[in-house]
């Protein structure tokens, strides 16, 4: 729209319905080169220069590493070692519940030592009554056991196990399922990555050919060979190209971030 706005704005100047490039100056087609070029450098800086910061310039030419790298790192991922986590907690769970019949058994004992005192009387016909005392040092232990076995416990003991052990089998399978769906999310972002790295390279290659056809463009429009018209068209098909390539970049750059964070494995190295 720029363009065509410029366009309009050189007819009114030149006061003429269709600006050719017979009927421009040499100088007046260098200032209205020098206009486009400039509107262009200011394009590319609000524009390609914001989109582009925050990717690395070789981002088009990193080489992924195989597709079992990522499915295997899955593993690592939060989720999935949560799961691991409970089921470890469960199989824990089980090995206690096996081996709760030891609190049906009371093992009970004490043991004490030190003096006694003991006083006794005594008499006969002849003698009055009198008291005794006997001290001595002496050792009390007792030791005891004793089972109680509920019955109740007794028969749904088996039926306890079973069902720790159903629940094992379920956290198994919980876990089995987030794993597969993480590696669909892999495989996906994998997919997506390897698709933008094989297109990417065509794109950039047409925006390098439409930058090449614009310098030969440009050359002859100053020779007075093209129209202001045929110009802007030029640079429109090569403003389109650009920013095709720089969204492609862009996009790149999100999918590889995406595989990052579902596999914790590093592609783009920082600097």
């Amino acid at each position: 729209m720029k363009r065509v706005a410029y366009i309009l704005f050189l007819s009114c100047l030149f006061g003429v319905t269709t600006v050719t490039a017979q009927e421009m100056t040499r100088e007046e087609r260098i200032k209205a080169l020098e206009r486009l070029q400039a509107e262009d450098i200011e394009w590319e800086k609000n524009t390609l220069n914001v989109m582009s910061q925050s990717v690395p310039e070789e981002i088009e030419t990193m080489t992924l590493p195989p597709l079992s790298v990522f499915l295997d790192a899955v593993v690592e991922n939060a989720t999935v070692k949560r799961a691991q986590s409970e089921i470890e907690e469960a199989k824990n769970d089980l090995s206690l519940q096996k081996r709760d019949w030891w609190n049906l058994i009371r093992i009970n004992g004490s043991y004490s030592y030190g003096k006694y005192n003991m006083i006794g009387n005594a008499s006969d016909e002849f003698t009055p009554l009198y008291h005794t005392t006997m001290e001595r040092a002496q050792h009390t232990y007792n030791i005891g056991a004793s089972i109680n076995i509920p019955l109740g416990e007794f028969t749904n003991r088996s039926k306890k196990l079973k069902k720790y052990k159903f629940n094992i089998e379920q956290l198994q399978y919980s876990k089995e399922e987030i794993m597969e769906n993480r590696r669909l999310m892999v495989l996906d972002a994998y997919n997506t990555v390897t698709q933008l790295l094989t297109t990417i390279e065509a794109k950039a290659e047409t925006a390098a050919l439409y930058n090449a056809q614009m310098k030969i463009s440009e050359y002859d429009f100053i020779q007075g060979k093209m129209d202001i018209a045929a110009l802007s068209l030029e640079r429109s098909r090569r403003s389109s190209a650009v920013t095709i390539y720089a969204q492609a970049r862009v996009e790149l750059h999100n999918a590889i971030v995406l595989l990052e964070m579902l596999t914790n494995v590093k592609i783009i190295n920082d600097k």
